[in-house]
């Protein structure tokens, strides 16, 4: 049982976090975002600002290049990206998923588009097509590639478990359940041909039938759920890149 607190207690539980990074968490689910820090500008998810103080300009970011563009057109990704310039501080949040806060030194991240929330400038993006996807569905498995040296933020539903993958022990994950892996890992389609399956997990999404699976020496993180994550990039029907994989893996 949950009982009212004074107005004084909710004003001191809920303050800002005063830290001078470029990106720091207020809580599990809430990411502020101190524009000086981060140089005036930051690459976000579309749709994720609740709220800023300061004054902001908000602008649709664009494909980065012809090459981008064609990717998500052929991937069906929904990334859109929204670049946010100004001074002052600026929160982000969404669906009340929780946000795992990292900052990467010269080093590379591959992230489920749906789970990626924001980063700093100075990590560049693509967009690149995971092995063994090709032929097996319509325009593949994708994900979104990050490199470089700065901040980023990423979306998992519920607390993040680290799972380390060494060259004799490949890992297995549900592609509805993982978030991010280390860029020195392979990833490859794995699946299931006991036909038996098939018949009860028909139209489903579980990663019994459909896994990823990982190669080489890193890490993967996965989230407590299969659930794709609820998000405001969101498509009518559910589904992300991967989430809307294995529909078209029954297909064919």
């Amino acid at each position: 049982m949950e009982r009212a607190v004074q107005l004084s207690q909710l004003l001191e539980e809920g303050k800002e976090v005063e830290v001078q990074d470029a990106f720091v968490l207020q809580s599990k689910k809430l990411l502020k975002v101190n524009m000086a820090a981060a140089g005036g500008q930051v690459l976000t998810k579309a749709g994720a600002m609740i709220a800023y103080q300061g004054q902001m300009q908000f602008s649709r970011q664009g494909s980065g290049g012809a090459g981008k563009w064609i990717k998500k057109k052929v991937s069906g990704e929904e990334f859109n990206l929204m670049e946010v310039s100004g001074q002052g501080d600026l929160f982000l949040a969404d669906a009340a998923n929780n946000i795992i806060l990292l900052y990467m030194n010269n080093e590379a991240l591959a992230v489920e588009s749906l789970n990626l929330l924001a980063f700093t400038p100075s990590i560049s993006w693509d967009i690149k097509r995971l092995k063994g996807a090709s032929g097996m569905m319509a325009g593949g498995l994708w994900t979104v590639e990050l490199q470089g040296t700065g901040y980023a933020a990423l979306i998992c539903k519920g607390d993040p478990l680290t799972l380390r993958v060494t060259p004799n022990e490949p890992t297995y994950t549900d592609p509805n359940a993982t978030v991010a892996w280390y860029q020195g890992l392979e990833p490859s389609i794995h699946v299931d041909a006991n036909l038996k399956s098939l018949g009860g997990l028909l139209g489903s999404r579980h990663g019994e039938l459909f896994q990823l699976m990982f190669q080489g020496d890193g890490w993967v993180v996965v989230q407590p759920s299969e659930e794709v994550v609820a998000s405001s990039l969101q498509p009518p029907g559910g589904g992300g890149g991967a989430g809307g994989v294995l529909g078209g893996i029954l297909k064919t």
